[in-house]
């Protein structure tokens, strides 16, 4: 297995399993559910497609030498698809924040429901890896992307994997790209709930993370 897993993740995991465990978030179990998630499910593996919508969204660009790219079919129910689609803006606009340089990114902000676990990763996250003085390069893989509805029609869950084997760090002060620290296990199982924003037409945002390191459906 590819053993370059960039320092600047490895990094991100230990704040994500420090900050997951605070909050009761991680777990070493692959089919954890969220409370609140349903349990019907609709596994989505082809390209995704953008839907335009009318809600004023943040405006996010990376450098040209880092990218997140999505296995991911759009669902045919409108609020799975909707969710899905914020899901996946929720973590791009983490890794913005760190691209950035900035813990306090008002991207992740738009995604997330105020004040919950959901912002304090984002946070937490960018933070870990900023102070380091590092951001990121290479590519971000996601792919075998699952919908659950939730009992309440206004919180569905997403889950997916994140493979890390092709994205570095980078110093921010030289350019270098770190290639020389790696992992057994670089990939990810994350489940976020999403709920439905009551304020914004359209929106859903990110109310709680969870993460599994080394999820087996993800190697």
């Amino acid at each position: 297995m590819n053993r370059r897993t960039l320092p600047a993740l490895t990094a991100l995991a230990t704040a994500t399993a420090l900050l997951l465990t605070a909050c009761g978030g991680e777990s070493s179990e692959a089919d954890e559910k969220i409370p609140g998630a349903g349990e019907s499910s609709a596994e989505a593996s082809a390209s995704p497609s953008e839907k335009a919508d009318a809600t004023d969204r943040p405006e996010m660009k990376f450098p040209k030498d880092f990218k997140m790219t999505w296995d991911v079919a759009t669902p045919s129910d409108p609020d799975e698809a909707a969710a899905v689609n914020d899901a996946r803006n929720y973590m791009e606009a983490t890794f913005h924040a760190v691209t950035e340089q900035d813990p306090e990114d008002s991207a992740y902000k738009f995604y997330v429901v105020p004040l919950s676990q959901a912002q304090q990763y984002a946070k937490e996250t960018a933070e870990a890896i900023v102070k380091r003085g590092w951001t990121v390069s290479g590519e971000l893989r996601h792919s075998n992307v699952q919908v659950r509805k939730g009992e309440s029609k206004k919180l569905i869950t997403v889950s997916f994997c994140q493979n890390e084997s092709e994205a570095f760090s980078k110093e921010v002060k030289t350019g270098k790209v770190l290639k020389d620290q790696g992992s057994e296990k670089p990939y990810y199982a994350y489940t976020v709930l999403m709920e439905k924003s009551a304020s914004i037409e359209g929106l859903w945002q990110a109310k709680a993370a969870s993460a599994t390191k080394g999820a087996a459906q993800c190697a």
